[in-house]
């Protein structure tokens, strides 16, 4: 195969630009840049503050978690996630935890974790449920028939090394709004924050499971925020 060598391009019409083109390859991702001039440079694209992380969805998934483990969380400090849910029980709450150790992490399950929501029903009443455990409870009842299930937005905030000291003990936190159809076809609208409360702990994912039984259905895109 030929080779074409030049230092410079332009275009066929007259008076048109020409280009001097870099005399390196540049490195992977890079592109050329114009300098205004006809000076053409390798540049590294400015990378997007908010960047969707992955999406998935499964039908009759059958396994006990829904796991988001070995993050990048060295360039995302929050992560975004917007998923649905279906448990294969009936009358389960959804239950949240931070996991730690990279790709073969563990949940971190010590009793640390504080959490409130407020739960609003169809019948216009609501209740407040707030408590501390080993895991953040997200949600009240939810039920398991084909047009049940949980949807939930949530923001999720992980704790780093380098974080000012005093700011690790709140860094890993949470909040969320929900809708759901309790068993019985009811409706169900939740807002609720919750942390884990350790500055010792920092989180590489997270994990939902439902309060007993497997995970039926799910779906879910993922979002990170640069911080």
């Amino acid at each position: 195969m030929s080779t074409i060598k030049t230092n410079q391009i332009a275009h066929t019409a007259n008076g048109a630009s020409v280009y001097t083109l870099p005399q390196t390859d540049g490195s992977f991702g890079q592109q050329l840049q114009t300098n205004g001039s006809g000076g053409l440079s390798w540049s590294t694209p400015t990378q997007p503050d908010y960047v969707k992380l992955a999406q998935g969805e499964q039908a009759s998934y059958g396994g006990s978690e829904l796991l988001f483990e070995n993050l990048n969380v060295a360039t995302y400090k929050f992560f975004d996630l917007i998923a649905f849910l279906q448990p294969a029980n009936d009358a389960v709450s959804l239950r949240f935890r931070y996991r730690e150790g990279g790709a073969s992490g563990s949940n971190i399950t010590g009793n640390s974790y504080s959490y409130g929501f407020n739960e609003k029903k169809d019948s216009n009443t609501s209740n407040c449920t707030a408590s501390s455990s080993t895991k953040l409870i997200l949600s009240g009842s939810i039920g398991n028939h084909a047009s049940e299930g949980i949807g939930i937005s949530m923001r999720i905030s992980v704790a780093r090394t380098n974080d000012i000291a005093n700011t690790k003990w709140l860094a890993n936190f949470v909040s969320w709004n929900a809708v759901y159809r309790e068993q019985g076809n009811a409706a169900r609208m939740t807002n609720g924050q919750g942390h884990l409360y350790d500055d010792t702990k920092y989180p590489t994912g997270f994990s939902f499971h439902f309060e007993n039984g497997n995970i039926n259905n799910y779906s879910y895109t993922l979002y990170g925020i640069r911080g």
